[in-house]
């Protein structure tokens, strides 16, 4: 039997007892009604007064005895009926009132069973009534949860279109240029495959020398960098506070220069700066926006400069992607192509704060080795630079730590709870110096 079915028939069952207890209470009402006119009866008739007669002289003094008799004989009557009545009238006036005494305590007995199964009655309408408000409460939370469901998948799958749309724009454009340049770059017979017999004549590898085999991956680094390492503008934000090292400065190169916020930076300051990106996309990005950006290897690139030519160097989030051979080397090189007195600056992740290191440095698959701040600054200082500072930047903020615990301000804490207090908050202090300190910092070091 479902539960409804037993609701149903719980229902019934109480307004049947209910029916039954209101008809008992009726007519026990009407009998204490019908009892309470017996206390009420009707009274005898008064006994006759006596009272002076006037002798008739013709009856003589007999018909006045006869009279007497007959009066005294009358009287006598009147009060034996009325002694009669009155013990009758007590008996009755008894049992009427027992009759009404015993009415009242059934009608008060049936007064408890009418109020009791008035009340479970009631009861039952209004679990009845909960239960059903509770079950479209359910229900309608239920829906709403099933379409906020919905919602998400659906917002998902259109941030999935979107990146994939964007991706495939780019690669469109991307393959579009590389043909305009390969076009241009190939004499008219080494154009692209042409058809010979029943094979298909493609050009020498030389011709595609220019492009890498990341060139066709490039535009995907583009759209992941727009995604997780923020915007233009809050880059450009955050990278500002570096703009004071190189006042003064200029042919400052940027390596890595990625979408080129840096350096647009750097030109409205009025200092004067070239930027170096390997990945085609961004180098394009940066060109259509009218910077000064090569393309190429950053190591190469250093090498081909002569010592001395620049007047600073900079690379943000970059130095992470190098392995550790590569960056001494490039470190080595980079000596000897700055001038004396000229800035260098390195930013990258820090790998000392926990939550950086497993949140943004794993999820880009292009970092090759993480630098602890320590490590970065001997790195920089054997290379020969001096006046080296680390600089951490972009600490959590309090809401994101772990939280301690304040001591209480109500009654005083005995000594073993305020030594366990002082011992969580010292542990806590010590997991967020790990987990949660600076997601960032910056080697800043002069060539002298």
């Amino acid at each position: 039997m479902s539960d409804e079915q037993k609701h149903q028939d719980e229902a019934s069952r109480l307004t049947a007892e209910w029916e039954q207890a209101e008809r008992r209470y009726r007519d026990a009402l009407e009998a204490v009604d019908r009892a309470v006119p017996k206390l009420l009866p009707v009274p005898p008739a008064p006994i006759p007064e006596s009272g002076h007669q006037t002798t008739d002289p013709a009856g003589g003094v007999l018909a006045m005895i006869r009279r007497l008799v007959a009066r005294l004989r009358g009287r006598q009557q009147a009060i034996v009926g009325r002694i009669a009545w009155s013990g009758l009238s007590t008996r009755e006036e008894v049992h009427a009132l027992a009759r009404f005494h015993h009415g009242i305590i059934q009608y008060m007995q049936r007064v408890y069973p009418l109020v009791d199964t008035k009340h479970r009655h009631q009861m039952m309408i209004d679990s009845g009534l909960a239960s059903s408000v509770e079950e479209m409460n359910a229900v309608h939370a239920l829906r709403w949860e099933a379409t906020r469901v919905r919602e998400r998948r659906t917002e998902a799958a259109l941030d999935e279109i979107r990146t994939s749309i964007s991706t495939v724009n780019q690669t469109g454009a991307m393959l579009k240029r590389e043909l305009e340049r390969l076009l241009a770059a190939a004499p008219p017979h080494e154009a692209g495959p042409t058809l010979s017999g029943n094979r298909i004549d493609r050009p020498e590898p030389g011709v595609h020398s220019a492009t890498r085999p990341d060139a066709l991956n490039a535009c995907k680094y583009v759209e992941f960098e727009g995604m997780f390492r923020g915007s233009e503008s809050d880059i450009g934000e955050r990278l500002a506070g570096y703009l004071p090292v190189f006042d003064g400065a200029k042919d400052v190169l940027e390596l890595g220069c990625g979408r080129g916020e840096f350096l647009a930076a750097l030109g409205d300051r009025g200092i004067s700066g070239r930027g170096l990106d390997i990945n085609h996309e961004m180098v394009e990005l940066c060109r259509g926006r009218g910077l000064e950006v090569v393309e190429g290897d950053a190591l190469t690139y250093l090498e081909g400069v002569a010592d001395g030519s620049l007047g600073g160097l900079f690379a943000a989030q970059v130095v992470e992607h190098f392995q550790p051979g590569y960056l001494m080397r490039l470190l080595d090189v980079a000596f000897h192509a700055l001038r004396p007195g000229s800035p260098i600056v390195f930013e990258t992740l820090n790998p000392a704060c926990w939550s950086a290191f497993f949140d943004s440095y794993i999820r880009d698959v292009t970092h090759a080795w993480p630098l602890h701040p320590d490590t970065l600054r001997f790195l920089v200082t054997a290379a020969g630079f001096q006046r080296v500072e680390v600089r951490f930047m972009a600490p959590y903020s309090a809401d994101h730590k772990l939280q301690r615990i304040a001591p209480g301000s109500g009654a005083a804490l005995t000594p073993a709870e305020a030594s366990m207090i002082e011992t969580f908050n010292a542990n806590v202090d010590r997991l967020n110096g790990q987990l949660f300190s600076n997601r960032d910092y910056a080697v800043i070091a002069q060539r002298l």
